[in-house]
């Protein structure tokens, strides 16, 4: 161990392989990382007591090597969400990490040596109390995709604990990290983004991951920042703009933000707000896989628009683009969900969906609104009810304010119609489970309604135009029609669905010996009663219950089949895969479904 230093009277820095430091507290400590080197005895001979828990800022293995050494000790590890697959899974990763197909620069291989478990997640925006010190967590993301610091009062002064963001006033201790993927700025203009947010906080004492703590002086700051936008503008030829959102008023109670998936906004004149959707509200988004918000909407709430709470949010659908916003709302305002139930259970638990672009963590459904039911809010009524679009688990909202009548679609309209200024297309991703049956629904659904105004998921808003609308259901007639007449099977609904026959839940991590029980749903799109056989199978040493079963499923209906599956307490592979192996209306298919049981 190298030099050690007292930096307020309950604050020590410890030089490891980073910058470690020390909080105390009576009889216990705190650390904020931890390094490779630093042990109990080093604590103590500096008279320091044993942490009761370590925070970790992020995953490389410079900063958190002895997390597992700490954790034998007694302490509880506070790991970053965002990169929580980096240091609980980086056995599997490290295995699967494909140094062919290299165009991501996370560096997986670069994380702790073994896999870690979490006492808690350091979750964007919320707060980690330990005896009277209360550690806000800030994402700032740059160094790594989930980069967190830890804004902490002690001794009179206001410190954070910022990582690898600085090294010192005007200084990184690497770069390469900060380019994520390649020939991409994502991460750099993360940087910049990053330290535009440290500089608003008010701190008194920067503690980086390496280097000593420095003052935070606007000079300090401003070194790093400028020669990273002359860099920026260097690459691009423009200069960079810092993110600020901006609120387009459709009428004087709605309002459109430029989210990466438009937010809608309805407000009443006390300062309550609704939301339609909420976006990545970013210039470099982190979406899909890592996720993350960045939380640059809700400071301009009161500001721009006079809103102090938003009292509900209702998602267009399930994807994380729309709905990537509300845990931070759900932080800073409390505010509640409501959804279809239709809709339910993939925002609650999309862990257990094969599906694309979910969240990386369950949302809690408040209130459950049927179709038909209004859903009444200050005044105005608001229907909300399942229908097909982009995806099977999509809403159209509909209610009336100011005079206008508004329907949001989401993204049943794919965004290439306003980037290339053409009529209506469909957002068409077949792995969203769009059934060909429902196309022609979908313009019908608008004309039926005839609202003045229909709120797209990734165009704005735009006035509903009839003729318009009318070209899109002909475009949707053809496109069905053509669907229809090249795929080989019984319903074309068969070729478009990769889940008419699923596992629920699909993925599970486990235990050896466990047992768990799945559910088959099985999707007839015919127009007759079918029958199935499931055959059921997995790896050697796994055991099934029943090992076949027979089902009758009525037309346009789906049927559910159990299946209790016991795990061996020895296994030799990661993954423990379970496959049914389907015979329909007498034809075999083979083993077209399966479920993912991982170790």
């Amino acid at each position: 161990m190298s030099q050690t230093q007292a930096i307020t009277e309950h604050v020590t820095w410890f030089e490891d392989t980073c910058s470690v430091y020390v909080v105390t507290h009576g009889d216990g400590s705190l650390l904020l990382d931890c390094g490779t080197v630093l042990q109990s005895s080093n604590l103590a001979a500096a008279q320091l007591p044993p942490p009761e828990l370590v925070l970790l800022t992020h995953f490389h293995r410079d900063q958190c090597g002895g997390g597992s050494y700490w954790q034998q000790q007694g302490a509880e590890l506070t790991i970053p969400f965002a990169e929580r697959r980096f240091l609980e899974e980086t056995d599997l990763l490290k295995a699967a990490y494909d140094i062919y197909d290299n165009y991501t620069a996370y560096f997986p291989g670069r994380g702790p040596m073994h896999d870690m478990v979490a006492a808690r997640y350091a979750h964007d925006y919320s707060r980690i109390d330990w005896h009277d010190l209360t550690f806000e967590v800030v994402p700032l993301p740059g160094h790594t995709f989930g980069s967190v610091g830890y804004l902490f009062e002690v001794d009179g002064q206001r410190l954070l604990a910022c990582g690898d963001l600085m090294s010192g006033p005007g200084r990184l201790y690497e770069y390469f990290w900060a380019q994520w993927r390649y020939m991409d700025f994502q991460g750099h203009v993360h940087l910049l983004e990053s330290l535009r947010r440290i500089a608003d906080l008010g701190i008194d004492l920067i503690l980086p991951g390496h280097g000593r703590p420095f003052a935070p002086t606007s000079e300090a700051i401003e070194r790093l920042q400028r020669p990273l936008e002359e860099l920026y503008e260097l690459f691009f030829d423009r200069p960079y703009e810092y993110y600020r959102p901006k609120f387009r008023e459709l009428t004087p109670h709605v309002f459109e933000v430029n989210t990466t998936a438009n937010t809608y906004i309805v407000r009443d004149d006390l300062g309550h707000a609704l939301l339609i959707d909420c976006g990545y509200a970013d210039n470099a988004p982190i979406a899909a896989n890592p996720h993350r918000f960045i939380d640059n909407l809700t400071p301009y709430l009161e500001t721009e628009l006079g809103i102090h709470t938003v009292d509900w949010f209702l998602p267009s659908h399930y994807h994380d683009d729309h709905l990537a916003g509300l845990p931070a709302l759900q932080i800073r305002y409390a505010t509640r969900l409501a959804a279809s139930p239709e809709l339910k259970d993939i925002l609650e638990n999309p862990q257990n969906y094969d599906m694309p672009c979910a969240m990386p963590h369950g949302v809690k459904v408040d209130r459950v609104i049927q179709r038909d039911e209004p859903f009444h809010w200050r005044g105005i009524d608001f229907w909300m009810e399942q229908q097909p679009g982009q995806t099977w688990y999509h809403h159209l909202i509909r209610f009336e304010v100011d005079n206008h009548r508004f329907l949001c679609i989401g993204d049943n309209v794919s965004g290439l119609c306003f980037q290339e200024r053409r009529d209506f297309i469909h957002s068409f991703i077949p792995k969203n489970r769009t059934p060909v049956s429902s196309y022609p629904d979908m313009p019908r659904q608008i004309l039926d309604y005839q609202p003045d105004i229909i709120l797209t998921g990734h165009g704005g808003a735009v006035p509903f135009e009839r003729d318009q609308v009318e070209r899109w259901q002909t475009w949707m007639g053809r496109w069905q029609s053509l669907l229809t007449d090249i795929i080989d099977q019984p319903h074309p609904n068969y070729g478009m669905d990769p889940h008419w026959v699923e596992f629920y839940p699909y993925k599970v991590r486990i235990r050896p010996g466990d047992t768990i029980i799945f559910t088959v749903r099985i999707t007839n799109h015919d127009a007759d009663q079918r029958e199935g056989i499931l055959r059921f199978r997995s790896v050697d040493g796994v055991l099934i219950e029943p090992e076949e079963a027979r089902v009758h499923v009525q037309a346009n209906r789906r049927a559910h089949c159990k299946v209790k599956v016991r795990f061996p307490h020895r296994f030799a592979t990661h993954a423990l895969p379970v496959v049914v192996d389907v015979t329909w209306n007498g034809q075999h298919l083979g083993p077209i479904a399966e479920a993912v049981a991982y170790w």
